[in-house]
């Protein structure tokens, strides 16, 4: 870097680089730890577990800290440990850890977030790929960090706050968007079924109302697909699979191939207008799901999870046929008759032939089509643009990152004391600590230590099973205890529990929705 903003300083990143205590927690089993794993920080929060439910050495880490995850680089994580009112704070060693680096925490953790620092740590990586790809903490160590005046980093830190707040929000509402999308569609398909969304069209037309038929009076033909093993080897013909149907549409991307005799190569060759419908699958909501033959697709076979309906033009449009087995009123009929405990879902063509769908006039069904096909189109537009405008999110984040460490982002105050001179007085102190690991002292609370053994002699009193909350309110956890009494007491159960003092058993109702946990002492 160079060109640095009035009061600034680089260092390398491993000036702030420290030792750290390791800890077996399991040592430990009855004390509740807040654990900043690496899964945990998806979830924004650390794992709250007791020792006993740990099972690795980790390393301890204090409030003040800045965790950089060297695992799988090109992932941005990066934490600062808060105050917490649990002494006990710990870190898998899969994050480097910064400390004593006399900054503002949050500052130090914006700045191994913005881009130039993202993009010199992404060079460190070694490993053979995927979950085994670390960055390299000797080369990590070495890159350099632009770090402002104290007041001026109070500054950063507060704007970043404000914009990231706003990119925020949009996200959020952004993410909203596919939701009310489907809902919208979901709910103009009902209206169709219904007869509603053309109910003023049909009356101005002279129409007389509609009828009801079953899928089995408006197709000339059902047929399943070919069992024969597809391959990737362009021999033979295409078979589309279940990959090729989607969004009501054939998707020729990632095709497949087979040899099919001639005879069975001319009951499977599809036609203009034909439907094809996913019979089997591990979701209910694919099952069932349909898509219409047009242009490319003709003259191809399909396999076997999918159905061919060929309908009988004269009596309805391919199209609208299509729309009205994703009506919600045919969806909820699927998928009921489809769900299965064995983890595969089916629909076969006799239960698609019994399937009622509205039947109107020919010319009122191409009405229907052109309503929905038109407020379809325009809701793929809002679809479109939602996508384009959650890419460019993530950009400006950056860019607000990339600016506030140019030293753009906010203004400089000649009054500031430098950072030099704020570095050179936390070299003084971190030698003249010896850069000593502080060490945490672990012990298991008198509190703690007396709710195990309330718990223990409640459970001896009642010399049965006994509601999870009822020993709890026995020992005095009931409405209105405060947060580290209900961890204390689940920190017991859970190591009582391992230690194989109490059994814990889940209650049913007797629709196999869970009620609550029992408990009961074990025989010593």
């Amino acid at each position: 870097m160079s060109d640095l903003p009035q009061g600034w300083a680089e260092v390398p990143l491993g000036t702030f680089s420290n030792k750290t205590q390791k800890l077996d927690p399991s040592t430990h089993p009855t004390d509740l730890f807040e654990l900043y794993s690496v899964p945990a920080y998806e979830n924004g929060v650390p794992d709250l577990l007791s020792g006993a439910d740990i099972g690795s050495v980790k390393q301890v880490v204090h409030p003040g800290d800045v965790l950089l995850c060297k695992i799988i680089p090109h992932l941005n994580r990066v934490w600062s440990v808060p105050q917490s009112d649990l002494d006990n704070q710990i870190a898998s060693p899969e994050w480097l850890v910064y400390r004593d680096h006399g900054c503002i925490p949050d500052y130090l953790r914006a700045a191994l977030t913005e881009p130039d620092f993202r993009n010199q740590f992404l060079k460190t990586k070694s490993g053979i790929g995927g979950s085994l790809t670390r960055a390299r903490t000797d080369l990590v160590n070495q890159i350099q960090i632009r770090i402002a005046p104290l007041p001026e980093q109070r500054r950063i830190v507060a704007k970043i706050d404000s914009l990231t707040t706003r990119t925020a929000r949009a996200r959020a509402d952004l993410d909203r968007i596919p939701r009310l999308i489907a809902r919208y569609k979901s709910r103009l398909l009902a209206l169709a079924y219904s007869g509603d969304l053309t109910a003023r069209w049909r009356e101005a037309n002279g129409y007389r109302e509609f009828s009801n038929l079953a899928v089995g009076e408006l197709v000339e033909s059902m047929r399943y697909g070919t069992a024969q093993k597809c391959y990737s080897e362009p021999n033979g013909v295409v078979v589309l699979r279940i990959p090729n149907v989607s969004s009501g549409l054939i998707n020729l991307d990632d095709l497949k191939y087979a040899e099919l005799d001639p005879r069975d190569l001319a009951k499977l060759r599809l036609e203009e207008g034909d439907i094809l419908v996913v019979r089997s699958n591990g979701s209910a909501d694919l099952v069932g799901r349909p898509a219409l033959v047009t242009g490319r697709a003709v003259g191809l076979a399909y396999a076997g999870y999918l159905i061919r309906l060929r309908p009988k033009q004269d009596l309805v449009s391919p199209r609208f046929l299509t729309f009205m087995l994703e009506a919600p009123q045919v969806r909820s009929v699927i998928e009921f008759g489809a769900r299965s405990t064995s983890g595969v879902h089916n629909v076969n063509a006799g239960e698609l032939a019994e399937l009622v769908v509205p039947m109107f006039a020919l010319r009122e069904q191409v009405e229907i089509v052109r309503r929905i096909e038109t407020a379809f189109g325009w809701l793929d537009r809002v679809d479109a643009d939602h996508h384009a405008a959650a890419k460019l999110l993530p950009k400006l984040d950056a860019a607000i990152l990339a600016k506030a460490f140019r030293g753009e982002l906010v203004p400089q105050d000649s009054a500031d004391i430098p950072a030099s001179v704020l570095l050179k007085r936390n070299q003084v102190e971190r030698t003249a600590a010896g850069k000593q690991v502080r060490p945490r002292k672990y012990r298991k609370s008198k509190e703690t230590a007396d709710m195990a053994r309330r718990l223990i002699e409640v459970l001896n009193e009642a010399a049965d099973w006994l509601p999870a909350q009822e020993a709890f309110r026995r020992c005095g956890v009931g409405d209105g205890a405060k947060t580290e009494e209900i961890e204390g007491i689940y920190a017991e159960l859970r190591a009582l529990d391992k230690a194989g003092r109490i059994s814990v058993e889940p209650v049913f109702d007797p629709r196999g929705r869970k009620l609550h946990d029992r408990l009961k002492l074990q025989a010593a």
